[in-house]
């Protein structure tokens, strides 16, 4: 009874799960006796086949706080939502090509490149240290939405809550019934300042629809615990095998949620009737950040430039046997997520429909529903797969950062200490960053506006590497230059001078966009049809929507004092600077641009800026005794990889001799200009991406015709 009463889980749940962790631990065990080099524990010993690879791509790309988080857009956003995370599956093309050349540079982490290309010592320890905090940066978003999914799995009885937690509660519900009443335009004249006052609390998280009974602290000891047993014993080599595991409990956890809860509503139809009209649009209404224009601008930035320059691709790629099997596994993991993606925003409309959209914290929709719809057993299975999905991603992110921490910032204040003593550091290493990403997990004010945020940051690296892969111009100094700049543009300043006061409540970055009214025909609902709005049920009817006042420069504005109406408006969140440099810069007025056009222009500055600096500072600089250096580099990313390790350094000592032997490959000869002819392998690839993205965008497509 202690048992249900403070954790909310029946025995048999919690014997899933110990016998889930038992099993993951025992092949961290198994795996472990064959780590005996770095590339052993980093890389799997570059030896892993197609079916492995897609497990290892699929699971690590796949992790329960995509789904979490994708439940969470929807919910909050409708079915635009989606395209935070389902934006990805236009680049599939690109990653067919992406993975090869991963594969094809045979180093063991990203920062290599700019040790091998550029034979610097600084710029790979730089990219070592700006890559380890992004990723203890989404290791720390992985924290707090699995805690928000356990807390929401765990919910305590209102009757067991303080008077406090009561109050709040009920203060949450009125705040939902009068925004309901405030955006369709009703809201009388004698509620407006109550509907401010109850806002300002929501968004400064001071009223909630829930308590759980979950102790967070008690929660990331148990987790961090059982991540890094698992991770530390057996690196990438045991991510590789349990991933087989983990993969099939993921797709089991995205769908099993689906099926039950339509039932609970009478099927499809009982479903689809309780969604409103401004959820089913398949690019955003025009009321919030999502149209075709910022999803565009969202793949570019995120999925094109800066995947480009990830920390994990190395990992993720670099462990094939060939190019052949590293671009099967990358394309299958991400098709696959794409897929899932769809499940996972159904789900977040079922929450919806379900909750009647009265969930505080969209973050917990995915717990929440879980909680209200899973009999015993089940519970522990869902848990079984977030962890399976959390632990599969948590394994492969902290296998990379370790890589990047021991070979460029361990190694070069050591010194070479041998193989043995670089793995024995790689494991302390991944139980720091656990700890580091608890600490940013606590400090973390909102999922939704850290992903968005994300592409700005990507960017400072993805744009370099993605030149250094082909353009022999490229010069150390504008790689410096370009770094400089976006790094202290995008990551220092917003992060520096967002917790003063000042900069907070300065009248000019709380300015927010005019409010602004929208028409939209849509099927009538009931509630159309009692006020007299229809006719029918179903009928085409044209209604006005009013799109709210959106912080310009902050992601979230309200007042100080959420009681005093007349109290000043400060910043929540990040600082957009790429909207300050278009304001200050080109002189444009924000006010009046919708919230999905100020989220365009974030991305088309961000994906321009870097190159608007590497290009012109390449042209005018230049690498002094880097010549042989540079084309040592090129041959090597124009050799394909042969599988048997001494015929493949066989060929390239080959291209080492002669530089211009593979030059009749080239797409443009003579010119600066790395690009390779497309080989009978590149077309097919390519021709079975697209194919594939034009199919899973169809059938969302034909899913949002059934809603």
């Amino acid at each position: 009874m202690t048992v249900l009463t403070i954790f909310g889980f029946h025995p048999l749940d919690i014997l899933m799960i110990l016998i889930f962790l038992a099993v993951i631990t025992y092949i961290g065990k198994r795996t472990s006796a064959k780590i005996k080099t770095q590339e052993d524990f980093f890389m799997a010993g570059r030896s892993v086949g197609k079916i492995l690879q897609y497990f290892l791509n699929m699971s690590t790309t796949v992790d329960a706080n995509s789904a979490v988080r994708t439940a969470s857009f929807t919910y909050e956003k409708g079915m635009g939502g989606i395209w935070l995370m389902l934006a990805g599956v236009f680049s599939g093309p690109y990653y067919w090509f992406l993975a090869g050349w991963f594969r094809r540079t045979r180093m063991i982490t990203m920062a290599e490149l700019f040790e091998e290309r550029f034979k610097s010592k600084v710029l790979p320890s730089i990219y070592a240290c700006v890559g380890i905090w992004l990723s203890l940066l989404i290791i720390g978003i992985g924290y707090r939405t699995s805690l928000r999914t356990f807390e929401a799995l765990t919910i305590k009885p209102l009757e067991k809550c303080t008077p406090e937690q009561q109050e709040k509660i009920a203060l949450y519900n009125e705040f939902v019934s009068l925004d309901k009443l405030y955006r369709a335009k009703k809201l009388p004249a004698e509620q407006v300042e109550r509907h401010k006052v109850l806002n300002s609390m929501y968004k400064q998280d001071e009223i909630y629809s829930y308590v759980s009974y979950t102790n967070p602290t008690a929660f990331y000891v148990i987790y961090t615990v059982s991540v890094a047993a698992y991770t530390i014993m057996g690196g990438l080599e045991a991510a590789v095998w349990a991933n087989v595991i983990q993969g099939t409990l993921i797709i089991v956890f995205s769908i099993m949620l689906i099926p039950l809860a339509l039932v609970g509503m009478g099927g499809w139809g009982g479903f689809t009737s309780q969604l409103p009209e401004n959820m089913l649009y398949m690019f955003g209404t025009g009321v919030d950040e999502f149209s075709w224009s910022s999803i565009a601008g969202f793949t570019i930035a995120s999925f094109i430039i800066g995947m480009t320059g990830h920390q994990g691709n190395m990992g993720n790629n670099g462990s094939a046997k060939d190019e052949l099997t590293a671009r099967i596994g990358n394309i299958g993991g991400a098709y696959t997520k794409r897929i899932l993606t769809i499940m996972w925003g159904l789900v977040g409309l079922l929450a919806f429909a379900h909750f009647s959209g009265k969930i505080s914290d969209p973050d917990t929709a995915w717990g929440m529903l879980s909680n209200d719809l899973l009999c015993v057993g089940m519970k522990g299975l869902m848990i079984a797969g977030i962890m399976a999905a959390n632990m599969s991603t948590l394994c492969g992110v902290c296998v990379y950062l370790s890589a990047l921490f021991v070979r460029h910032l361990y190694k070069p204040f050591v010194g070479d200490r041998g193989e043995k003593n670089f793995i024995t550091a790689s494991r302390f290493a991944i139980v720091g960053f656990l700890l580091i990403g608890i600490y940013i997990s606590v400090f973390a004010t909102g999922i939704i506006h850290l992903v968005k945020a994300m592409p700005s940051i990507n960017i400072i690296f993805g744009a370099p590497v993605m030149l250094l892969l082909f353009w022999k111009k490229l010069t150390l100094k504008s790689v410096y230059v370009q770094v400089i700049i976006c790094s202290i543009l995008f990551a220092v300043l917003p992060e520096v001078l967002s917790p003063f006061d000042t900069i907070r409540e300065s009248r000019w970055l709380t300015t927010q966009t005019n409010p602004q009214t929208v028409v939209k025909s849509m099927r009538a609902s009931q509630e159309d049809v009692d006020i007299g709005l229809a006719a029918a049920l179903g009928q085409e009817i044209k209604k006005e929507i009013i799109i709210p006042p959106k912080g310009i420069f902050y992601d979230k504005v309200a007042r100080r004092d959420p009681d005093d109406p007349n109290s000043p408006m400060k910043g929540l969140g990040r600082i957009n600077v790429e909207l300050i440099m278009v304001n200050k810069l080109l002189r444009m007025d924000l006010r009046d641009y919708k919230p999905s056009m100020l989220l365009t222009i974030r991305y088309i500055v961000a994906s321009l800026f870097p190159f608007c600096i590497l290009i012109p500072v390449s042209l005018i600089t230049r690498d002094k005794g880097l010549d042989e250096n540079i084309n040592r580099f090129y041959v090597k990313m124009k050799t394909p990889v042969i599988p048997d390790r001494q015929k493949d350094a066989e060929e390239l000592e080959k291209g080492y001799a002669d530089p211009t032997r593979l030059d009749h490959t080239k797409l443009f000869p003579n010119t600066n200009w790395e690009f390779c002819k497309w080989t009978a392998q590149d077309t097919w690839g390519f021709l079975i991406s697209s194919a594939l993205t034009v199919g899973i965008v169809g059938a969302f497509w034909l899913l949002l015709k059934m809603l």
